[in-house]
């Protein structure tokens, strides 16, 4: 014990007289510790850890997909078929995207969960926590006015007391009795759901329902039926119900997905990628701690071959050199650790409310993957840190013969040099990945929404169907909300649309022209539909291209009229003016109605900026009133100082709407860019480390390099060499290195890069700037890092260098 005492203090003694190795060793396996740790936490916690439900692999997502859409809401009438006349599963359920505003504390409020039939309890297989679910019979018009809240809502809004359960809560105008309380973490497809009601409706009211509306299906499979039966079998009652209803299901199939394969397949590719980036620095990291540990050892060749002709057995030096490679390695662990937690919290504070990952805030920074990486590290620390004894267990003489001052012959300087070629090489992968990423992502944000975003102050209120039952009940409230806003000072117009662009949410449908044949069955072309109040197009800058604007004459009562984008009228209105020709347009659940074209506007980007621009129809919300409307207000002062009066004179109509989603126009338009502009500010980051960490690697390998030929530099600048042509030498012997590591990175890169794809717009990933940018930017690093050792070994005087043995 003593002996170990005394090697911890000669180990720290070590490291103290050698900064220039402790210090870029103990930072690379910090950053490599904590970088990895906190990515493999999330992908561990957001990918492989156990789903909150029973048996979850017999769980699956219900689609309709077509040609045009998949995974598509279903048809509430397909609802009713599927469930009573499929043989795969146990139970069905039908589920979607509900909003209620409550009372708290005097101030409404809105809340987000989901409308979800009884069959979800034992489709999922989870009960509530405390209380009950809703029964089969509680899923009927007329006796749901029940409510299960989650764990979360019921401690933080309702104090957390089990007497509560049996109480009534205001929803959006309408009394429900808390039945029951969900087990904490709950959620429904890893999406926040703060409560869950019926539908309350009737078998024949579905059964009666035109369209698709917003709900999906979530089924158990039955124990003696795979994935794959159950798949077939949907398939031919898919084919059976477009037989019977072809105006509603001809196209149309049944889609199914495991429940898990829902919740992750749209993060998946950023989680692989940034989870192979933080792969790579750590592998980088441990490369530069083997880099320097060998340098080391060859620096201390001549040190292990004197104690030992002093005495020193082979076991002592392996002992010492054992404790000196776990001291590091402690030291590297303990700072990483540190790191994680760091890393771990920035990464879910950069992410939180940006980016939909699902379960995402129950991720915990994970010890067991903590400890795996820092095994690693251990490992690499002590396989390179051993080396030393195994060449000092050669002759003195032989050390001598081979390493001139400092020992270290060819062989050592070869395995040094794959090394460096290795760090670079790793470097300049995740460089042209992040490289890749930036120049999408410069591309995507220079992409025109189809408006002008900056000025306008957006919130959103839901009408509740309580007290707003009908259409003009409807549209006139947010007709007189409008007059009310656009007499407020500071305001220059003020109008309302049902789908705010790149928010979110909409309403697609299929549509003809009246003046050619109708299509059959299936065959119909599709747009979006997005009612609107009149001031639109000029509250949000979209260019008016031909005809007239809705205006307050078109009413419920009115012809019906509609205004295209420019996509509709150059795909479907070719053949000339669309103007006063007319739309047949199934607009869902609403009558089907032939509108008149009485405008065409510029396109503007509806889903996302990376989409695809399809055709639009607008028309106006006298004429399809529904109970969602964003308002939209136009300023030139900072647009967020408008709230608080519009929100006034929003609670001066009602007082119990919750004001939603406040914020600029400019905020939503930034919302769409957070995925990928954080994947691109973390691959960015990891990249960063793999190039300060290489170029710490590259100077130290040659510090160490130059320091071992202080001898055979004193010689050739006694025998009449210039420092210039010393530094030329050293510096090609470098290059060859560098253009080695670059040589193998670039192969990496080619092969590597393509899983990018998903992840670019308008990029290739072999794009050739990119790949070039990105080798003239490693290489300059790499040289930059050679010539400062290389240069300071020029400075020394060839007596001093001579002297030296």
């Amino acid at each position: 014990m003593h002996n170990v005492i005394q090697d911890l203090r000669f180990a720290a003694r070590s490291f103290r007289r050698s900064p220039r190795f402790a210090v870029p060793a103990i930072l690379a396996l910090a950053l490599g510790i904590g970088a990895t740790s906190a990515i493999f936490s999330v992908v561990r916690g957001v990918m492989l850890r156990p789903l909150p439900y029973s048996d979850p692999e017999r769980i699956v997502v219900v689609w309709e997909s077509s040609a045009r859409r998949n995974r598509n809401v279903i048809a509430n009438a397909n609802f009713v078929e599927w469930r009573e006349r499929n043989r795969s599963f146990t139970h069905l359920a039908m589920a979607g995207p509900a909003r209620i505003s409550v009372m708290l504390g005097g101030q409404p409020e809105e809340v987000i969960g989901r409308v979800a039939s009884s069959d979800l309890f034992p489709a999922l297989g989870v009960r509530p926590a405390l209380g009950r679910a809703y029964s089969p019979a509680e899923d009927e018009e007329g006796r749901d006015d029940v409510i299960i809240v989650s764990d979360e809502f019921w401690r933080t809004r309702l104090g957390g007391r089990p007497d509560v359960i049996g109480t009534t809560i205001s929803a959006s105008g309408r009394s429900r009795t808390l039945i029951g309380v969900m087990p904490r973490g709950f959620t429904l497809l890893g999406e926040r759901t703060d409560f869950l009601i019926p539908y309350g409706w009737t078998v024949e009211g579905l059964r009666a329902t035109r369209g698709r509306g917003s709900s999906f299906g979530i089924a158990r499979l039955r124990e003696e039926v795979s994935f794959e039966q159950a798949s077939l079998d949907l398939e031919g009652l898919a084919a059976q119900l477009a037989k019977e209803a072809p105006q509603r299901n001809a196209g149309w199939s049944i889609s199914l997905v495991q429940v898990h394969e829902q919740m992750v397949d749209q993060i998946r590719p950023a989680l692989k990628v940034l989870a192979g980036a933080a792969l790579f620095v750590l592998l980088v990291s441990c490369v530069n701690v083997a880099n320097l540990l060998l340098a080391r050892s060859t620096f201390r060749e001549r040190e292990m071959g004197v104690r030992t002709v002093l005495g020193a057995r082979r076991g002592r030096l392996i002992r010492q050199l054992l404790v000196e490679s776990l001291w590091l390695g402690a030291i590297g662990g303990m700072a990483g650790l540190v790191l994680a937690f760091v890393f771990h919290r920035g990464l879910l504070a950069l992410v939180a409310d940006k980016i939909p990952v699902p379960r995402l805030n129950q991720v915990t920074l994970d010890l067991t993957v903590v400890m795996l990486t820092m095994g690693l590290s251990l490992v690499t620390g002590l396989v390179f840190g051993l080396v030393p004894a195994i060449v000092s267990a050669r002759s003195l003489n032989d050390s001598f013969r081979e390493g001139g001052r400092h020992g270290g012959g060819p062989r050592a300087r070869r395995v040094l040099g794959t090394l460096v070629a290795a760090e670079v090489a790793l470097s300049l992968v995740l460089l042209t990945g992040a490289g890749l990423l930036v120049r999408s992502f410069l591309r995507l944000s220079n992409i025109s929404p189809g408006f002008r975003a900056e000025g306008l102050l957006t919130m959103r209120v839901q009408l509740p169907p309580a007290r707003y039952d009908t259409p003009e009940r409807l549209s006139g409230f947010s007709t007189n909300a409008l007059a009310r806003i656009g007499e407020l000072p500071g305001v220059l117009s003020a109008t309302g649309v049902a789908f705010l662009p790149l928010a979110g949410g909409g309403i697609g449908t299929s549509f003809y022209r009246t003046d050619q044949p109708t299509p059959g069955p299936g065959e119909a072309p599709t747009a979006d539909v997005t009612p609107i109040t009149p001031r639109f197009f000029r509250t949000m800058g979209i260019p008016h291209v031909m005809g007239r604007d809705f205006t307050a004459f078109d009413r419920g009562d009115s012809p019906p009229v509609a205004i295209v984008n420019e996509t509709m009228a150059r795909l479907h209105f070719a053949d000339g003016n669309p103007i006063g020709k007319r739309l047949h347009v199934n607009a869902g659940l609403i009558e089907r109605l032939d509108y008149e074209i009485v405008g065409v506007v510029g396109d503007v980007k509806l889903a996302a900026l990376d989409r695809d621009i399809r055709p639009t129809v607008y028309l106006p919300h006298t004429q399809l009133a529904v109970p969602l409307m964003t308002l939209v207000v136009r300023t030139e002062m900072n647009p967020l100082s408008l709230a608080p009066s519009v929100g006034a004179a929003v609670h001066a109509l009602d007082r119990e709407l919750p004001l939603a989603d406040v914020r600029t126009m400019q905020e939503v338009v930034d919302a769409t860019l957070a995925r990928p502009r954080t994947v691109t500010v973390l691959l960015v980051t990891f990249a960063v480390m793999a190039l300060l960490l290489a170029a710490v690697g590259v100077y130290g390998v040659m510090a160490y390099s130059v320091a071992q030929r202080t001898q055979e530099i004193g010689v050739r600048m006694a025998l009449g060499a210039t420092p210039r042509s010393v530094l030329d030498l050293i510096l090609a012997q470098a290059l060859q290195l560098v253009g080695i590591g670059v040589m193998a990175g670039l192969v990496f890169a080619a092969a590597l890069t393509r899983l990018l794809a998903a992840l670019l717009y308008e990029t290739e990933p072999l794009d050739p700037a990119t790949f070039i940018v990105t080798t003239v930017l490693l290489t300059v690093v790499a040289m930059v890092a050679c010539y400062v050792p290389a240069r300071r070994g020029t400075r020394i005087a060839p007596v001093q260098a001579l002297r030296a043995d």
